[in-house]
């Protein structure tokens, strides 16, 4: 049997693997069956009533928020669709509203079944209907733990599933639902510095920490440290909510090379769970509870009110921000790959040095920024990497080039100045957004083994083809000709062999890169781009789970993923599974491909997709052929 014979054979034997273990999935302890809008089960009017009463009149019915600029609709208003149109692509204005998500195909519940205006252009809307979509019919701001606890055994009574909002940034949407009862997080902003913490019930000695309420957004939370002299282990979105779906999924951000995680330095929560008793968790009470709330996952495990993190001292940071472009006359593909493969030779030295790494690929532009707090590391460790740069300099063009050490005199000044306005200007707010990840384990970057490297690098560039694909045709709708691979290396190198003190993905701690492919579009997208678009994502990191790569952030990670067990929690999922069913014995906190999820349940039909092997996995097929060279007259074997 030849070489590539071989391969393919492996490659189709892996693959039905995959397709074996997704269908063996480990099913839910408990199905929770819930009522619906219009069915004989949803409550009468006099139990939506007493809830009113109970919440001191805070019920309120929601439509769409675009429905105020859809003149076909009842709700349509000239007055406040003007306001619509003028914050359309607001971040801030969405995540304050209760009805608007972040990425308009989340509000929806299929193909033009949502209630969306024109990313590019909104305006009225003459000649479509306003759909309900995922838009719950009923929500509630609440302003502590009393009222999310009555909230929740109103709903366990009634049988009426929850979501949970603070701001709407959930790249799997799971901040709304079609029949259920919106929980609003978003005015539990409250932020507090504690100078000696000592969590309840705990002996332990007293350390700095601020505790921060589920609605406070990082923007407030890294200026609030700031005027307090102090730094914490905080997200780089600064729209994000730190004590929602961040740090249950992990959390991730500039200072998590050199001091770990956000569930590494949660010291306390408090939530609401599905008893609707109040509880606080740390380490001393219900210890099993808070290891799995740290990075088991978002809205699995009740109603998050509050949660306190542990500060470090104000520190300074450096940072390298450099734009290369790649020589126009040379091949893009052989040029990309290299520069993919120079940086992964210096990424475990960086990340292991405490250094955080954003890199943007485009095909033929990089940007490549590096952050680190100044004491952990000279500037001199880029030395090296300098070095190979410029004796490359036939080949690629430094366009910009700003290093210093210190750059930033504090972690508040690098976010506030350059970390979130970055991020923040590569997010289609307003426009629909779906994104696929993997997460890349340290031993497969070694500089020891190159040939390890340029295969990942391959396998990136061959990812981003798959959606670039679609753009490259400039079809209706899409925002962009061409998009980019993210290629973060924050992973929590100091804490990799604390892995199992959280409920968070081992993946995580095994990772130096974190991959993410992505795309945005928006009204007027057919209906055959929209289905191949979504499914060039989804498939972006079939290259990568080819060289065995399965793990993925679940924060940034595909709604599609088949093996979601794996992918987002690890080996972790039967541990966080049994916790699970101890403090929710009904499986009533169900979230979509969270601990103990009934994907297949009527509460998720929006999320109903169907993918074949066309598109991204033919394209594997083409990567393999690839690496071995020449059309195949053995894929018959397949």
């Amino acid at each position: 049997m030849s070489k590539k014979s071989a391969f393919y054979r492996t490659l189709a034997l892996s693959t039905a693997l995959v397709s074996a273990k997704a269908a063996l999935l480990e099913p839910p302890y408990a199905i929770p069956t819930f009522a619906s809008t219009g069915s004989a089960s949803w409550p009468a009017e006099l139990e939506w009533q007493s809830l009113n009463a109970s919440v001191g009149g805070k019920l309120q019915t929601l439509r769409p928020w675009a429905a105020v600029c859809y003149t076909s609709d009842p709700s349509y208003d000239a007055e406040k669709c003007q306001a619509v149109l003028s914050n359309y692509n607001n971040d801030l204005t969405r995540e304050s509203v209760p009805s608007a998500l972040l990425w308009p195909n989340w509000e929806a519940c299929g193909f033009h079944s949502g209630c969306s205006l024109n990313h590019s252009n909104p305006q009225l809307v003459n000649d479509a209907v306003c759909h309900q979509g995922t838009t719950p019919p009923y929500s509630i701001a609440i302003s502590g733990a009393e009222e999310a606890s009555a909230i929740v055994k109103w709903a366990t009574a009634n049988k009426v599933k929850l979501t949970i909002k603070n701001t709407g940034h959930d790249y799997l949407g799971r901040s709304s639902g079609p029949s259920t009862l919106q929980v609003n997080t978003h005015g539990l902003d409250d932020i507090t510095f504690i100078p000696n913490f000592v969590p309840q019930g705990s002996s332990a000695p007293p350390v700095p920490a601020m505790k921060f309420g589920a609605g406070a957004q990082l923007y407030n939370i890294y200026s609030f440290a700031g005027k307090n002299n102090v730094s914490a282990v905080l997200g780089a979105c600064t729209t994000v909510g730190a004590a929602g779906g961040w740090f249950q999924g992990g959390g991730h951000g500039v200072l998590t090379p050199a001091y770990g995680l956000g569930a590494d330095r949660i010291l306390e929560v408090e939530l609401v769970t599905a008893d609707g008793q109040i509880r606080t968790v740390n380490q001393d009470q219900d210890a099993d509870l808070f290891w799995a709330i740290r990075g088991g996952g978002p809205g699995s495990w009740g109603i998050v009110i509050s949660a306190t993190i542990e500060t470090l001292p104000e520190m300074a940071v450096s940072a390298s921000l450099l734009v290369v472009e790649a020589n126009p006359a040379q091949d893009a593909k052989t040029l990309g790959i290299d520069f993919i493969s120079l940086v992964g030779k210096y990424q475990n030295e960086w990340i292991n040095s405490g250094i955080t790494t954003s890199f943007v690929f485009f095909q033929n532009q990089y940007i490549l920024s590096l952050y680190w707090p100044t004491p952990s590391t000279p500037l001199s460790i880029l030395y090296p990497f300098f070095d190979d740069l410029i004796a490359s300099s036939g080949n690629y063009t430094v366009a910009s080039n700003n290093t210093a050490s210190p750059m930033f005199p504090t972690v508040t000044a690098a976010e506030q100045e350059n970390i979130g306005p970055f991020f923040d200007s590569t997010s289609f707010y307003g426009a629909s957004t779906q994104l696929a990840s993997r997460l890349i384990p340290q031993p497969y970057l070694d500089p020891s083994n190159p040939d390890s490297i340029t295969k990942i690098a391959e396998a990136i560039w061959e990812g981003l083809q798959t959606v670039n694909d679609v753009l490259k045709e400039n079809p209706a709708g899409a925002l962009s000709t061409e998009s980019a691979a993210f290629i973060l290396g924050d992973m929590p190198a100091v804490t990799r062999n604390k892995s199992m003190k959280t409920g968070a993905n081992p993946g995580l701690y095994e990772a130096s890169w974190h991959v993410t492919f992505a795309s945005a579009w928006t009204l007027g997208v057919s209906r055959d781009t929209d289905e191949t678009l979504v499914e060039a994502i989804h498939r972006a990191t079939d290259p990568l789970s080819a060289l065995g790569f399965a793990g993925s952030y679940q924060n940034e990670g595909s709604a599609w993923e088949e093996n979601w067990q794996e992918a987002f929690f690890g080996h972790k999922y039967s541990s966080l599974l049994k916790i699970k069913q101890r403090y929710d014995p009904s499986n009533f906190f169900t979230t979509y491909k969270g601990v103990g999820s009934v994907t297949g349940s009527p509460e998720f039909q929006c999320y109903k997709k169907d993918f074949g092997t066309s598109g991204g996995f033919k394209r594997v097929l083409g990567y393999v052929e690839s690496i071995f060279g020449g059309a195949s007259e053995e894929r018959a074997e397949l």
